[in-house]
């Protein structure tokens, strides 16, 4: 016994049949609707923290930056007599203690 292509189709819905299928797809519809806000509010809050954490980076990357480098002093002529000054104090003392470090040591032997 073969069925023909007609005993194949769907039947039609009854009207009572399409106000249900109608109802489900309009309460889907909705609940989707409320879901999408939701997702794009969380969304937003997410972005806004993203850009808060840069914010906060770029603050803490200029913070680290300025401790790393010496302070700068303005560059003035008695500024620079002065460092001039210090250092080849600084020069002499270092031979000064060399040669004591070095007279010590024979002493020692």
């Amino acid at each position: 016994m073969s069925e023909t292509p007609a005993e194949n189709l769907p039947q039609p819905m009854s009207s009572a049949d399409l106000e249900v299928v109608i109802e489900v797809q309009k309460a889907e519809l909705d609940r989707l609707l409320k879901e999408n806000t939701r997702l794009h509010k969380r969304i937003d809050q997410l972005l806004a923290l993203q850009e808060r954490e840069q914010v906060l980076r770029q603050q803490m990357q200029s913070v680290l930056g300025a401790t790393a480098r010496p302070p700068q002093i303005a560059a003035s002529p008695e500024l620079e007599a002065r460092a001039k000054k210090a250092e080849r104090r600084n020069a002499v003392l270092k031979q000064a203690l060399s040669k004591l470090v070095d007279a010590l040591e024979r002493g020692r032997r």
